[in-house]
């Protein structure tokens, strides 16, 4: 790193002042202990802050642990804030967003009335008429009142329905004694199919070795579906990591001495492990997760072995036993599995009580524990250019809105726990706003729309915005809760608003088939 790089004898004062990129104990302990004399400060601060504005300190023989290194406390005119997205302190050891306040505060951006708005905001704690600034850094203070940084805002993704700091995973990879550098981003090189990627600098690693030290430190939702080692990360010119230059992942990794499909079985399992993973071929010895699967095509797997071998297998054993050959053994181990296999999901009487399912269980408390929260919506927006007939468009999305019953259900709660209410589609009023904005902007208002907060008890969980940015130019938000669908329900839904816009511009229904079933009748399935 840059560290190593450095000349021999950098300053004749003795001191070794850091800043602009994270710092870790690991990256720092090899250059100290070549310069054990020298006095390291770790500063921070953002640009419209006047550069540094917190810094910490380290003296010649202390001793420094492994992880991140702190950026300390705040100048003495300076005061810095961690807070949640209701602006309120978190404790110590909660992650953040971290704001500054103070007389290094820039007046703004020039010429940028609407972004400094945005970032300068009224400072709460401060002294009356005083503002803050809102870095997009996350943070968190220690219990001996150091500030520790942790990642930028737009690091904390959400992921399957898992909220993750992907900096917490860099930081985890650069506990690994041959990792010199780590970066860690979210790539969707198919759409939908969002994946972890790791890009490390270092010696004598291999994929299976990265994922196993991940492994011991973090959640399996956390660790990368892929590892990539480079001899550098790419740089901006002015240093920061350039994430459009790191390159994308070889999908059609295979094990090395994997073996050719010995029966028809594993033949029939290697061409749906390849469907699923989107890659050409799969040998029987190629693990799933290590070709870039997830939970989410784990599920989808297993729907398609269940409906093309007729076998069915709990999501479980595909963890255990991820290869075709461990899936196909298991199989065979069970011969009498397909005659009792449980019936899949069909269309049948509703009682009165319709209970949610597992995962919705879990979203919906959730989102009771985090009050107010955003983590788990999920966006998409899709551009339109032309003439476009709104009350079609109105008319379209109520369509879409009859046709899915999981648009027009809300979460109550009774004395048995929590409960689906499937809205008749009179009931369910989605309209949109139209909001002028110009190009500029966009990336904004979009963003600003997208923080909407559900009340799943009280109302549908799909909102849309249509944004005019010109003259034949828009852009549609449809705005989903996680309760609802994923990343991956963002392409039927578009399909089918596509369908029924184009059929009421005609001045006619959309001409569809009913839906076999619909989410409650397989909430009703796993509930059995």
């Amino acid at each position: 790193g840059m560290l190593e790089a450095l000349p021999e004898e950098v300053s004749p004062s003795g001191t070794l002042i850091t800043g602009g990129e994270a710092l870790v104990g690991e990256a720092l302990a090899a250059w100290r202990a070549a310069h054990p004399g020298v006095k390291v400060i770790n500063a921070y601060g953002p640009t419209e802050a006047t550069v540094n504005c917190t810094d910490f300190h380290i003296q010649p023989g202390e001793p420094v642990p492994s992880g991140p290194v702190p950026i300390g406390r705040p100048f003495w005119n300076t005061r810095a804030y961690v807070l949640d997205d209701h602006l309120r302190p978190v404790p110590p050891g909660v992650t953040g967003e971290l704001y500054v306040a103070g007389i290094v505060l820039a007046r703004g951006y020039h010429n940028r009335p609407d972004l400094t708005a945005e970032r300068f905001t009224a400072d709460p704690y401060g002294p009356p008429g005083t503002r803050m600034y809102r870095t997009g850094d996350t943070a968190r203070w220690t219990h001996t009142g150091q500030l520790t940084y942790t990642g930028r805002t737009d690091d904390q993704i959400k992921l399957r329905g898992f909220r993750i700091e992907l900096g917490e995973i860099q930081a985890v990879l650069m506990t690994h004694p041959h990792i010199t550098q780590a970066a860690v981003i979210v790539r969707e090189d198919q759409p939908g199919d969002q994946r972890l990627t790791a890009y490390t600098v270092g010696t004598d690693t291999t994929t299976a070795d990265l994922a196993a030290h991940t492994a011991a430190h973090l959640p399996a939702y956390m660790i990368p579906s892929h590892f990539i080692t480079l001899d550098q990360l790419p740089l901006t010119p002015n240093g920061k990591l350039d994430r459009n230059a790191l390159p994308t992942p070889d999908y059609n990794q295979h094990t090395s001495e994997g073996r050719a499909p010995r029966t028809p079985h594993e033949q029939a399992l290697c061409t749906l492990f390849a469907d699923v993973l989107g890659t050409d071929t799969v040998t029987i010895d190629d693990d799933f997760f290590h070709l870039g699967g997830h939970s989410l095509l784990a599920t989808t797997l297993i729907s398609r072995i269940r409906t093309t071998i007729g076998a069915e297998l709990p999501i479980r054993q595909l963890f255990e036993t991820p290869t075709v050959a461990g899936i196909s053994a298991t199989l065979d181990q069970q011969p009498a599995r397909a005659a009792v296999r449980r019936p899949g999901v069909t269309a049948g009487p509703r009682p009165g009580r319709i209970p949610v399912s597992y995962a919705q269980q879990r979203l919906r408390f959730l989102s009771l524990l985090e009050d107010g929260s955003t983590a788990y919506n999920a966006p998409g927006a899709l551009r339109l250019t032309g003439a476009l007939d709104q009350e079609a468009l109105r008319q379209a999305l109520a369509d879409v809105v009859t046709r899915h019953e999981s648009l027009r259900t809300v979460f109550a709660e009774d004395e048995s726990g929590f409960t689906q209410v499937i809205l008749e589609p009179y009931e369910v009023a989605l309209g949109f706003d139209v909001v002028a904005v110009d190009e500029e902007g966009l990336a904004t208002r979009l963003a600003e729309a997208a923080r909407y907060s559900f009340d799943l008890a009280a109302e549908p969980p799909l909102r849309a915005t249509l944004f005019e940015v010109g003259d034949d130019e828009y852009v549609l938000l449809l705005l989903l809760h996680h309760i609802a669908g994923d990343g991956s329900s963002m392409r039927p839904l578009a399909r089918d608003l596509a369908a029924a816009y184009a059929a009421r511009v005609r001045g006619a229904a959309p001409e569809w088939a009913p839906l076999p079933v619909q989410y409650a009748d397989y909430s009703l399935w796993q509930r059995d």
